[in-house]
């Protein structure tokens, strides 16, 4: 199943576009970041989460272009909501999708509690105090020593689309523009669930059980699965 309204060649240049505002890091590649512990799976974290509708597609896309057909089909057809480990983690601990890896991948560890509080300083006087909050809520969850920035140039301008949900905004507007898996499956979407639209950010887990799940499946078993979601938002 591959039903958007948007061509993937335009939706890939514009989540390019986004992608491109945020500094580029390097890492120890030690793949802590891609699973998560006992203590952070009871406290509700999640790998590669929030991961958006757009972004959804264009990994399915990448995959499909890039993967061989047995690990294409496994990974469609993981349909796990909150896997304590990325199902795109190598054995290596290496990001087999690194290329299309999604938003919340790329911003991670890019501040950090300094950057943070300077952040914080910076724009206590001209931004409201509830976005402040809430940027340092999200950054200060997001932590690790083993990450160093290396395009500081555009570290500024990322700190500012931060704190003014400048991504979010990009990725809901991108939204609003896709047919995630077709008319029937959304008509049973809204038949079988309280949900009137596509989720607008799940997990690779949740996506693939809504849109690539046999239509028989979503017939019988999407409506326990959404009821049981714990990280599906709509619009």
């Amino acid at each position: 199943m591959e039903a958007h309204s948007t061509p993937a060649a335009q939706l890939s240049s514009q989540l390019q576009l986004l992608y491109d505002q945020v500094p580029a890091t390097c890492c120890a590649t030690s793949g802590e970041c891609c699973a998560l512990t006992e203590t952070e799976f009871s406290e509700g974290y999640a790998t590669m989460f929030p991961l958006y509708s757009a972004e959804y597609l264009h990994i399915a896309a990448y995959v499909r272009a890039h993967f061989p057909l047995q690990r294409q089909q496994e990974l469609l057809a993981f349909t796990e909501e909150r896997p304590r480990r990325c199902p795109f983690l190598s054995d290596n601990h290496a990001c087999t999708i690194y290329p299309v890896r999604p938003l919340i991948c790329r911003t991670y560890a890019v501040m950090d509690p300094q950057s943070i509080a300077g952040a914080l300083e910076q724009y206590r006087e001209v931004m409201p105090e509830t976005w402040l909050k809430g940027f340092a809520r999200r950054e200060g969850s997001m932590l690790c020593p083993r990450v160093r920035v290396t395009q500081p140039e555009k570290f500024e301008g990322h700190v500012y689309n931060l704190i003014t949900s400048f991504y979010e905004r990009a990725l809901r507007q991108l939204h609003l523009a896709l047919d995630l898996g077709g008319q029937e499956r959304l008509s049973l979407l809204r038949r079988l669930t309280a949900l009137g639209d596509w989720p607008l950010t799940w997990t690779w887990g949740g996506f693939n059980a809504l849109c690539q799940a046999p239509l028989s499946w979503v017939r019988v078993r999407l409506k326990e699965y959404a009821d049981k979601a714990e990280l599906m938002d709509i619009v």
